[in-house]
């Protein structure tokens, strides 16, 4: 792999320097394009389908010519396996004719052969048969020649149905030769004179997949601005090529901006590729060219094009003057306009929608710039900017120093823009022993480290609602009061109560309300009735005793 990568790498350099621009539109994608693989010789062979290892002979899409290389001369029947390194980066369909090029001559006093050509596609399973094809008896000639060029003759050529090849395999070319009686065949490849070769069309080849516009601060964006300063006037455009061969087949990528009266302000300028590892064999390739514009650039929508062309392209306009049909295009628009500033508003808010009050706040810039201190949300759960662009702003919410909220927001008005966060309402409903709501009471949640996190009373109603992140919490009851004069104090613990959702939980106090019988004011009232009864007994008494009469003297 090391002498291919090389061999790849040289040429490469080689056509950058021809400072060939496009001119043409390109091909509709889906359209099978006769895409060409040239037969070469390897010293070290190649590791190919996903475990497999390749012989010596090899093809791609490079002339990388390693200097004439001859096979014969054979006289008996012999096979020669030709196998596509490096292996497919992405699935290929190939549908239409199949041709192959081969560069052959023969000796004997009536010298023929017969020609079979096998494709199979190799990966994990091992070699699939895609289709094959035999040739009658054809006549050859001393002189070296390519079998498919004599003019009303193609004996090598076939048809073969739609079929996908899977990305990962390889593409693997067996060429029968059966020469005539008393004849011997040789072949010859991997030279500018003797360019052996197969033709397969193809409906994947490379492409712009999609082009995307980015300010300096690398922030995804379609709209710039002419009053920006100078530092900030540029656009960055970043084009994602694929190529199922690899990306050693991507010759040229070339971009053109046009303003708003469709002229051009940047002109076939060459982009250069910007991802690095494994980038001869993958599939996805990003590449970047820039435009720094004035501030009296026009206003308005500007069109961006990008075209991609591959080794057949570039081949095709060494000898014939045009790229076609190699050449495929994309386009993307972007618009400049006059700076716009904004003063958004931000309401932060919990699972169900509630003002969230003084959560942290910590604001992320489209530069990439992230406060050092945070920004607090008043009562009404609201944060505010003032004065600020168009742009991604992220946000990272914490409450009761918990992270509950990460996200970014596309600001492009004065909003408000809403954050919820994953902050939950347990409300907590407070219950004496006899089933009666128990108002007054103080309830406290604590974490699982025992840190207090909110005290609440609880309403007539016998409730108090508690906004918390995720996690698992301990309630505690309290209840302190006079009870028919008797000093009473409850208390309620209810441990590992997990709130993932806002949700009500119960807590009864078991130690109120007391016994009657046992408070001082039910004995005072006992002994208040006691009296009373003895009273009236005692006045009933005293009028039922009759009261002797005083006699006097006569």
């Amino acid at each position: 792999m090391i002498v291919f990568s090389t061999l790849l790498l040289s040429i490469i350099s080689t056509a950058l320097l021809t400072g060939i621009v496009p001119v043409a539109q390109s091909q509709s994608s889906g359209v099978a394009k006769p895409k060409e693989f040239y037969f070469h010789y390897t010293p070290t062979p190649q590791s190919i389908g996903s475990g497999y290892t390749s012989d010596s002979h090899i093809m791609n899409t490079t002339q990388l010519w390693g200097g004439t290389q001859r096979i014969g001369p054979q006289a008996g029947t012999f096979d020669i396996y030709f196998y596509m390194a490096p292996d497919l980066a992405g699935n290929v369909r190939v549908n239409g004719t199949f041709w192959v090029h081969l560069f052959a001559n023969a000796t004997g006093a009536t010298p023929s052969a017969v020609f079979a050509i096998t494709v199979y596609q190799l990966n994990a399973s091992g070699f699939s048969e895609v289709g094959s094809w035999n040739s009658g008896s054809e006549n050859l000639s001393p002189e070296i020649y390519d079998v498919n060029a004599i003019p009303g003759n193609a004996p090598l050529k076939f048809t073969v149905p739609p079929y996908t090849f899977k990305s990962g395999s390889s593409v693997v070319l067996k060429i029968t030769i059966k020469p005539g009686a008393a004849t011997s065949v040789s072949v010859w490849y991997d030279s500018y004179q003797y360019p052996s070769r197969a033709i397969i069309y193809s409906e994947d080849f490379a492409r712009p997949a999609s082009i995307k516009t980015y300010a300096v601060d690398n922030s995804e964006t379609n709209l710039f601005y002419y009053n920006w300063t100078e530092s900030q006037r540029k656009v960055i455009v970043r084009a994602n090529v694929t190529d199922p061969f690899g990306g050693y087949d991507i010759y040229k990528v070339n971009m053109t901006i046009l303003d708003p009266a469709n002229n051009p302000v940047v002109d076939n300028v060459d982009m250069t590729r910007v991802t690095d590892g494994q980038w001869l064999v993958n599939y996805a390739h990003l590449y970047e060219a820039n435009w720094t514009y004035p501030s009296t650039a026009m206003l308005g929508n500007y069109t961006v094009k990008v075209w991609v062309i591959d080794n057949n392209g570039y081949y095709q306009n060494l000898v014939y003057g045009t790229f076609e049909p190699f050449l495929e295009e994309g386009s993307h628009i972007f618009a400049i306009g006059e700076i716009v500033y904004y003063n958004p508003a931000f309401l932060v808010v919990d699972d169900v929608n509630a003002p969230l009050p003084r959560a942290q706040v910590y604001v992320t810039w489209p530069n990439g710039t992230t406060d050092t201190l945070p920004r607090y949300t008043a009562s009404n759960g609201f944060i505010n900017l003032t004065h600020v662009l168009a742009g991604n702003y992220g946000f990272t919410i914490l409450w009761k120093d918990v992270f509950v909220l990460q996200t970014s927001q596309y600001v492009d008005s004065d909003g408000p823009y809403t954050l919820k966060c994953r902050v939950f309402q347990l409300t907590v409903e407070v219950l004496g022993n006899n089933g009666v709501r128990v108002s007054g009471a103080y309830v406290i949640i604590y974490d699982e480290a025992g840190v207090g996190l909110g005290l609440e009373t609880t309403d007539m109603s016998g409730k108090a609602t508690f906004k918390l992140p995720s996690g698992t919490y301990e309630i505690d009851a309290l209840y302190s009061a006079e009870y028919w004069l008797t000093l009473v104090t409850a208390k309620s613990v209810k441990p590992s109560v997990s709130v993932t959702n806002s949700r009500s939980e119960t807590i009864t106090l078991t130690d109120f309300p007391l016994a009657i019988w046992t408070t001082t004011g039910f004995w005072l009232l006992m002994l208040l009735i006691i009296t009373a009864v003895v009273a009236v007994l005692f006045v009933v008494f005293r009028r039922r005793i009759p009261i002797p009469r005083a006699r006097g003297k006569r």
